[in-house]
């Protein structure tokens, strides 16, 4: 399964209402352009009224709303208490800190947290592997620990489950492949591991990176691994090697990418400002699934 894939599983559905906050960028336009032109969505855009006016009349998404908010912040906040109150189905993160973004969704009270964490998950399509990657947390959480990994693994396991109408095979990632108590990761992923395969999961860990995608190495360093070459689902140890994972796909290996956060009422789309059309444009239609 590829991208291409997806898309068409979210051709026959009805257009989803779409809240954008604080989006300035062209490219943030051109992967809303796209996805109202194939039907997928319509735009309710939260920002600086005269700007987004010009926006929405060149980019043909006059017939989307605008809900005019003079600060970053406030564009936010009103977006989140309109999706409380019914008004939207997806939560997009335009040209505003992600700081800013998040703090009226996790607040205790009015945000729309669901579950017990936020977490976020990267679809990845590269030419260097043979199926679609799914790669965990390289967004919301800097180093979880092992209660937290565990949420995480749930949260990305069930979407990739409901993505691919399959159970996912997974892997948890460290540094070696055997537990050592010097390196914490190498023992939450054997524990995490040995939970999903009791829940009738093929999962692993720890594995390194290498042996988890290719089977060619896990036979040189000696590993017997059934998910080595055949993984879906990647649990990294933390959010900077996750993060950096994606970005060398992204920049070194032309891999096709979208992302979206879990465990809230609505499906949230948090992007970097560096990301093209085409990513914004994934995660819009990551979501819509």
């Amino acid at each position: 399964m590829i991208f291409k894939d997806l898309y068409q599983q979210i051709v026959s559905q009805k257009p989803k209402r779409c809240h954008v906050v604080y989006p300035e960028k062209d490219s943030v336009f051109e992967g809303l352009q796209k996805a109202v032109e194939r039907n997928f969505i319509t735009v309710q855009l939260f920002g600086r009224e005269d700007l987004l006016k010009k926006k929405m009349e060149h980019y043909g998404l006059t017939e989307g709303t605008l809900y005019p908010c003079s600060s970053p912040l406030e564009a936010a906040k009103a977006a989140v208490e309109n999706i409380r109150k019914g008004g939207g189905d997806l939560l997009m993160k335009g040209d505003i800190s992600t700081a800013e973004f998040m703090k009226p969704i996790l607040d205790k009270k009015n945000g729309l947290r669901t579950g017990e964490i936020l977490s976020h998950v990267a679809v990845c399509e590269t030419p260097a592997y043979p199926k679609l990657l799914f790669v965990a947390d390289g967004g919301i959480h800097i180093t979880p620990n092992k209660e937290t990994k565990r949420e995480i693994a749930k949260a990305t396991v069930a979407y990739a489950q409901k993505v691919l109408s399959k159970k996912p095979i997974i892997a948890f990632a460290a540094v070696i492949e055997k537990v050592n108590p010097k390196i914490p990761a190498t023992g939450d992923a054997f524990d995490l591991a040995k939970e999903f395969h009791e829940r009738g999961y093929l999962a692993e860990g720890p594995l390194a990176l290498d042996v988890i995608l290719s089977s060619e190495a896990a036979q040189k360093k000696g590993i017997s691994s059934q998910v080595s070459g055949k993984t879906d689902v990647i649990i990294l140890p933390e959010m900077t090697t996750a993060n950096f994972m994606v970005k060398q796909m992204i920049y070194l290996e032309k891999a096709k990418v979208g992302g979206v956060i879990l465990n809230a009422s609505v499906p949230i789309i948090v992007l970097s400002r560096s990301d093209s059309a085409e990513t914004k444009l994934n995660s819009i239609v990551l979501s819509l699934l």
